[in-house]
């Protein structure tokens, strides 16, 4: 009876134990399953509102408006050729952009990028035709466009909610502090997220990876 009496606390003892371990375990394997979870969750990019509808010339003299863009994810920027603020900074992250369309099957065909002067009174034809030679702008994946001063900078500030830099003299000085925004746009016309690829690092990757999500979620529809 003795010996009896004494096996009791240590079965005691190692069932809690025992119940203990299980639980921990059961604990770490939900965890993990609702990080899992959390991992594979789709990102969703949050709706800026819709693009105004544009009709206007690009480098080489062709017609780009909303509705041609429609079905395509794209990238729409405000700069100018003679711009030495914000521009080149602009021009160099949007021509890496450029590479990784040409080199990404996913890309390719289904992102494009859409620049619109804000000096359209030095931005001729043939100065937009220069500049895309020199830069080595690839007008099938890239259009430089021009119209208006009044219509670009009403896209601009009301349609794409971005500072056009002042009055049309403000804006051909090379020091005017323009928006360095890129816009994103979904296959639909609706901006879906705003980014600076020129200033904040990583931006550029944000960027491409949102393009992607949208590509992905246009073929599902």
């Amino acid at each position: 009876m003795h010996a009896d009496t004494m096996e009791k606390p240590g079965k005691s003892t190692e069932g809690v134990l025992g119940w203990l371990s299980w639980s921990l375990l059961a604990v770490g394997i939900l965890a993990v399953v609702a990080y899992a979870a959390a991992w594979e969750q789709p990102r969703v990019l949050t709706r800026h509102g819709e693009v105004p509808a544009f009709e206007l010339d690009d480098q080489e003299g062709a017609k780009v408006s909303r509705e041609s863009l429609r079905g395509k994810v794209w990238v729409g920027t405000f700069m100018f050729t003679s711009c030495r603020n914000a521009c080149p900074g602009m021009a160099a992250e949007l021509l890496k952009i450029q590479k990784t369309i040409r080199n990404e099957d996913g890309l390719a065909g289904k992102l494009r990028l859409v620049s619109f002067s804000l000096d359209p009174v030095r931005d001729t034809p043939l100065q937009l035709a220069q500049y895309s030679s020199q830069q080595g702008i690839d007008s099938g994946c890239w259009s430089f466009l021009r119209g208006g001063r009044g219509e670009i900078v009403r896209l601009c500030e009301q349609g794409f909610r971005m500072s056009a830099g002042g009055s049309q003299e403000a804006a051909a000085e090379s020091g005017v502090p323009h928006s360095d925004r890129f816009a994103l746009v979904d296959a639909k016309g609706i901006i879906r997220g705003y980014y600076r690829p020129s200033s904040v690092p990583g931006d550029i990757e944000r960027l491409l990876d949102a393009a992607r999500i949208l590509i992905e979620e246009n073929r599902q529809e």
